[in-house]
């Protein structure tokens, strides 16, 4: 397995989509294969995921 990283940027979405579900449709697609999830500055989180 690999390890990877993924960013979600709240500034990259279109308007009226949110952040915490498009990071929650990701999630649920990955499930177990999610290693940790990190705030990183204001709108940005970053997932760490095996594939």
């Amino acid at each position: 397995m690999v390890h990877k990283v993924k960013y979600f940027e709240a500034d990259k979405l279109q308007p009226g989509v949110f952040l915490q579900d498009v990071v929650n449709d990701f999630l649920a697609e990955k499930d177990e294969k999610i290693i940790a999830v990190h705030p990183v500055m204001g709108n940005t989180l970053l997932v760490h995921y095996k594939e």
